[in-house]
């Protein structure tokens, strides 16, 4: 550019030299020839010629230095037009700029800061898009996210981390997470982390009430700072925490073990039996008439209790696979009740227990599948007469809604501790479990019927109250 310049300046001063060395040319020959014509005057024209030399040369130095600070003045506003796009640009200046003047390197210097302008609009743009989808992604997630910088100051979180850690809002962003997180291994995870190490998990339990319990990962996040050596590994500048309920995960873990236990203990007991009473025979008692046939209806019975659970175990892997045979259509709640009390009424007055069912006639039908619809009241029926003592009472009623009708068979028996009020309904769970053994009990009767009552659309519910009795009530939808 100063190049181009020069050249413009020297070109603008080769003219006006030119133009000088004509004038001057001119007056010479003019003097001369007066010179000739009249020789006294001689000293008076060279002085006049002298003088018009220099006022010329004046001239020409005025003309070229208005003609340099035209062309400076020029320059430097289309310069400082420049400087100030460019000052524009640090702001996020987007839009494009116009340098007026003729085509030099100041212009192409304006199109050079116009095409980066245009890419760094873009750029931006983009950016910005990708930080409202992650910030979005993020906030919307049920897992919570925070996220802490290299001087352990919480910078992000969503409104799950807020709700688990139990975060009071707005006012927590940029503070000490000291005084925002109260959990001490949460804050050692993010301390660990902001120190460079890599895969740290731990498990957390939040709640009084109601426990929840969480699995915390936390990793750093690098960066390569400006005045790092290259190669050199980035140092941490922040971290990010992911808390993930496992609540349920870990309630189903501990269902399994639990399951695991009941089986063994379940299977273990008549099997120890068995094997015991066989071994018992084999080894003369067959032979005594006065116990060997007690041996063998105590192996029949203990053979007959394995039957149970493993046809209660087959049905229920059924049900839970989804491949339980249900054939739905309408049922008569008065036959469905009717088929069940006769069974009930035998039992119920072996025990001395008074049983009714108070039914009205024109409820209407509902829909379901008769065989499984009586297999689930059938067995709250006999849990019923089963855990109510002698001289008490068992009856069943109905109760029409909106949409469905519900049974509830109530007893005036043992009752059931709130706390395992919600537990009975697991497989193997017995409030009394000698007592449910005796019976010939299996422990999946409740857990059955509430998978099947589920299968139909309804849903099986208890209360109970210890030294009053049990209401157990499930609802089946009406048939349209």
């Amino acid at each position: 550019m100063r190049a181009k310049l020069f050249s413009k300046l020297s070109l603008t001063y080769l003219l006006l030299l030119i133009f000088l060395c004509l004038v001057a040319e001119g007056f010479a020959e003019h003097a001369l020839q007066r010179a000739a014509a009249d020789p006294a005057s001689t000293d008076a024209l060279i002085s006049g010629l002298r003088l018009r030399f220099v006022l010329s040369a004046a001239a020409v130095i005025a003309i070229g230095a208005g003609v340099y600070v035209l062309f400076s003045l020029q320059c430097n506003r289309r310069i400082q037009r420049l400087t100030e796009f460019s000052t524009r640009l640090g702001v996020s200046e987007s839009r494009p700029f116009s340098l007026d003047g003729p085509r030099d390197e100041l212009s192409q210097l304006a199109e050079a800061m116009n095409a980066s302008a245009s890419r760094l609009d873009r750029t931006i743009r983009h950016l910005g898009s990708e930080r409202d989808r992650s910030s979005a992604i993020l906030r919307s997630m049920v897992e919570g996210v925070g996220v802490i910088d290299a001087q352990e100051r919480l910078v992000f979180w969503n409104a799950a981390f807020s709700e688990i850690l139990n975060i009071e809002g707005s006012a927590a962003e940029g503070r000490p997470v000291i005084e925002v997180i109260r959990n001490t291994k949460v804050l050692k995870l993010i301390r660990r982390a902001l120190k460079g190490e890599d895969a740290l998990q731990d498990d957390i339990t939040t709640g009084i009430v109601q426990l929840r319990m969480f699995a915390v990962t936390a990793a750093p996040v690098r960066a390569m700072d400006a005045g790092q050596a290259v190669g050199a590994a980035p140092t941490p500048s922040g971290a990010v925490v992911v808390l993930h309920d496992v609540t349920e995960l870990r309630r189903l873990e501990r269902v399994r073990q639990d399951f695991v236990a009941n089986v063994s203990h379940e299977f273990k007991t008549p099997l120890t039996a068995i094997q015991g009473f066989a071994e018992t025979l084999l080894a003369g008692a067959l032979e005594d008439d006065k116990n060997n046939r007690r041996f063998i209806e105590i192996i029949r019975d203990h053979a007959t209790q394995l039957a149970r659970v493993t046809n209660d175990l087959l049905k229920l892997a059924r049900i839970e696979a989804g491949k339980l045979e249900v054939d739905l259509g309408p049922v008569s709640v008065s036959d469905l009740i009717e088929a069940c009390a006769e069974t009930t009424q035998l039992r119920a007055g072996r025990k001395g227990i008074e049983f009714e069912a108070d039914i009205d006639s024109d409820l209407p039908p509902i829909r379901g599948d008769i065989r499984l619809l009586r297999e689930v009241l059938q067995n709250l029926l006999d849990n019923a007469v089963q855990y109510t003592p002698s001289g008490g009472k068992v009856h069943v009623e109905a109760a029409v809604g909106s949409k469905d009708v519900t049974l509830s068979v109530v007893d005036t028996g043992i009752g059931i501790p709130l706390a395992d009020q919600e537990r009975i309904f697991e497989r193997f769970y017995r409030v009394d479990a000698a007592r449910s053994r005796e019976e010939g009990g299996t422990g999946l009767g409740l857990s059955i019927a509430r998978h099947i009552v589920e299968t139909l659309g309804g849903k099986l519910s208890v209360d109970s109250e210890v030294g009053r009795g049990s209401r157990f009530s499930f609802s089946v939808p009406k048939s349209s």
